[in-house]
Order: structure tokens, then sequence, then C-alpha cells
């Protein structure tokens, strides 16, 4: 019986110091806690206290001076978050739309490809014909939208076999590319409101003799269609003709002969610099 009375009487004292050591922590931080509230009142009682009213209004007013400059700067912040917010739902609305007009472009062009009555492939016919004309090859044109959804169009000479090939790429022929393709486009609209005028510089640079008669034929023909083409050239440029005697313009053909041995030869009918 005293040893059991031992026993209980030790698990006692175990519990018992188990929560001695709970509670003095407690106390400690109770203890804590009434030191800081201290201090606080004591900060407070001090500043009620205080005689000098001034000091008390400049201090509060400038402690709600910084309150109301923090609020104005938050609120500002809540703004520009709200349109932030609506920026991004515009920008998604745009990308979607975005996306619509890309399929809608690219069925369009589909469709304007494979429709032989489409103006686009009048244009093409067009162009086609005229390189052709001009230098014995044909030509392709093509147009296909970008990863943008933006419109690229595409001029090749082909070969003998309809192989595309390099010679589009030269000085000489992309200018007649060129060329052939605003004639296209004026052609195809001859039956609509459109310009009836077209400006070209040095068509007749670096073509061969042949070429170079082969494309003022196509000039004076495309002038049936009531376009106006107005072209400029050094005489170095002309066509070689065996007769001297032919004239490669007629008179009511040259608007404007530019030349070097007094005023009247000036584009601007002035004197030299």
């Amino acid at each position: 019986m005293i040893a059991f009375n031992k026993a209980i009487t030790d698990e006692r004292r175990a519990y018992l110091l188990e929560e001695k050591d709970e509670i003095e922590t407690e106390l400690k931080r109770i203890n804590d806690e009434l030191d800081r509230l201290g201090k606080q009142r004591s900060d407070i009682l001090s500043f009620l206290s205080d005689t000098n009213v001034f000091d008390k209004y400049k201090q509060v007013t400038d402690e709600l001076v910084t309150l109301k400059a923090d609020i104005t700067s938050l609120e500002r912040q809540l703004d520009f978050l709200h349109r932030l917010q609506e920026l991004r739902s515009e920008i998604r609305l745009l990308s979607e739309e975005k996306g619509h007009l890309q399929s809608k472009i690219e069925q369009d062009v589909e469709q304007q490809n494979s429709d032989s009555t489409s103006l686009f492939s009048l244009i093409r016919r067009f162009f086609s014909e005229i390189v052709e004309e001009v230098i014995d090859r044909k030509a392709l044109l093509t147009v296909s939208p970008n990863k943008e959804g933006h419109l690229e169009f595409k001029a090749e000479i082909l070969d003998d076999s309809g192989n595309s090939t390099s010679a589009d790429k030269g000085h000489t022929y992309k200018k007649l590319l060129c060329m052939a393709f605003d004639l296209a486009i004026i052609r195809a609209h001859h039956d609509k409101k459109f310009p009836r005028f077209v400006y070209h510089d040095g068509v007749f640079e670096t073509l061969d003799n042949r070429k170079k008669e082969n494309l003022l034929n196509v000039i004076r023909r495309y002038t049936d269609f009531g376009i106006q083409h107005i072209i400029t050239l050094i005489d170095s440029d002309l066509p070689i003709r065996n007769n001297k005697d032919c004239p490669v313009f007629d008179g009511d053909e040259i608007i404007l002969l530019l030349h070097d041995e007094n005023q009247q030869g000036r584009i601007f009918k002035m004197r030299e610099w």
C-alpha cells in the first residue's frame, strides 16, 4: 500500500511540475504584455497631459496628411488595376476578333484563287499576258496570308516546264513585274471608278532591243483601255530601229523633252544654281 501511494504521489508530482512550468510561461507572457500595455498607457497619458496643444495638433495633422496620401495612392493604384483588367478583357476580345478576321481572309483568298471570274484571277491573267508578251515567258502572280494575317503578293517568272525561276530576282525583270502588276490592276478596274493613269520611270532600262519594242507595244495597246501611261526615259534607252527616219515616238506622244542646252530644256524652266 505504501509503494502504491508513493507511485501515485510521484505521478501527481510530475503533473504538478508540468503544470507549474506552463503557468510560469503564461505568467511571463502576461507580464510582458502588461509591460507593453503599461508603456503604451504611459505614452498616451503623456500625450494627453502635454500642455502644448499646437504640438499635439501638428503631430495629429501630419499623421492625417500621411494617411490621406496613402489612401489617395491606394485609390490610384486601384483605378490602375481596374483599367488593367479592362484592357486585358479588350485584348482578349480583339485577339478573338483578329482570329476570326484571319480565318475570313484565308477563306476569301482561297475563294478568289479558285474562282476564275474573281477580280484577282482577272488581274493575274492580265499580269501574265503582259509579261509573256514582253519577254516570251509566263509569269505567276500569287497571294497568301502570312502568320500575321496580312496579304503577301508574290510574282514569279516560269520556265518552259512551268517551274519557278530566279529571273524575277534581277533588277530588270523585277521592274517589269511591277509595271505589269500596275497595268493589270488598272485594266481589271477599267469599268469601275478607279485611277486611269500610271507613272513609271526608266521603263526600258537594261532591256534588250526586242523586249523594248514589245513593251512599247503593250503600253500603246493599253492606252486603248483609257489608261494614260506616263513614262520617262533617256534617249540612250530608246529602242534601236533599222530605219533611222522612223522615230520611236510620235510627236503627240512626247509631252516634255528635257535637255541641258538652255532654260527651256529644264523641267521648271529655271536658271542654273
